[in-house]
């Protein structure tokens, strides 16, 4: 009987005591992994602060791993960041950073981070289908931005590169605009049948006929007007298109 009362009261008298061990060391655990949390989230942001700096200001981490001082990463209550320094570039995207550490009582501390990185370039979108000869507009497409990794080869990221050039070929609706689509200048050959657009100070006339001799979209036009018969010269503004202006 006596054993079993001593058996309850130890366990009356240290429950309590285990529950708050428990609950310290928790706690502890608990307050060191934030801390560990919040000087990565830091370390982070001084990273792309660094490479927006040096490479471009729209940057994207994409992989951050510790390769060298993960020990020094256990106890970093009271650190702070004293220097961000790049190491290097270890492959395409991808560079190595020595950050160094500081607390109050000016111990130091240094850590090896890989950084994996991507950067967003704009892209330049058709808004609809275009046809070949098509002379390019602001009107015609938009601009996304988008990780230069996932960008096809010859796209073009300058939207002066796009403007008033002429269309080598149709493209769809929601293509990315690419070098090779593009062109200064389209011949059409003689012999095209064409559309005359004549514009007069209030009126327009449309009538049809055919290119007495090779003419380039954005130059001059000779034509033969079927039903006059009479030869206009005007500017080919498409592949199938003349404006006479009178």
């Amino acid at each position: 009987m006596r054993s079993q009362k001593f058996k309850r009261l130890i366990i009356r008298y240290l429950s309590p005591v285990i529950y708050c061990l428990l609950l310290s060391f928790w706690l502890l655990t608990t307050s060191a992994m934030a801390n560990q949390q919040d000087l990565m989230g830091n370390i982070k942001q001084a990273i792309v602060k660094e490479l927006r700096n040096t490479i471009s200001e729209d940057i994207e981490i994409t992989g951050l791993r510790v390769l060298e001082g993960k020990d020094a990463l256990e106890n970093l209550e009271g650190y702070k960041i004293s220097a961000v320094v790049m190491n290097g570039y270890v492959g395409r995207n991808n560079v190595n950073f020595i950050v160094g550490l500081i607390d109050k009582r000016l111990n130091r501390k240094n850590i090896a981070v890989d950084v994996s990185y991507d950067v967003l370039n704009e892209v330049f979108i058709t808004f609809r289908s275009l046809s070949k000869g098509t002379i390019l507009s602001a009107d015609d497409f938009y601009a996304i931005k988008q990780k230069a990794s996932k960008i096809p080869a010859n796209a073009v990221l300058n939207r002066n590169d796009i403007q008033g050039k002429i269309l080598k070929a149709n493209i769809g609706q929601g293509v990315i605009i690419r070098a090779d689509h593009l062109t200064d200048n389209v011949s059409i050959k003689r012999g095209q049948k064409v559309e005359v657009v004549v514009e007069g100070n209030s009126v327009v006339i449309s009538t049809h006929g055919v290119l007495r001799s090779d003419a380039i979209i954005g130059g001059a036009a000779r034509v033969l007007c079927d039903i006059s018969k009479k030869e206009v010269s005007g500017i080919l503004i498409s592949p199938n298109t003349v404006r006479v202006k009178i």
